[in-house]
């Protein structure tokens, strides 16, 4: 399992925001990449990636039973890719 990155916010579309670790553009992961919580719960997948290459930041389209509260815990924190 690698760190995609910390999360920073959800979006109004109800994806959430990460910014990626420090990587290399060869370990950026793959769209449609699944997202886990660290207790390997799924939240979603990798729906676009932007940003500058060596801290790139990450949207994760979620899936449609992540609760808004479980939304509020993932604040700052890591979410993992396998």
């Amino acid at each position: 399992m690698k760190t995609l990155g910390t999360v920073l916010h959800t979006s109004s579309h109800k994806n959430l925001i990460v910014r990626g670790d420090e990587n290399k553009k060869t370990l950026l992961p793959r769209m449609n990449n699944v997202v886990f919580n660290r207790k390997m719960k799924k939240l979603g997948k990798v729906n676009d990636v932007f940003g500058p290459v060596d801290h790139p930041y990450f949207s994760v389209r979620l899936y449609q039973n992540v609760a808004n509260e479980e939304l509020l815990n993932l604040k700052h924190k890591h979410v993992y890719v396998k």
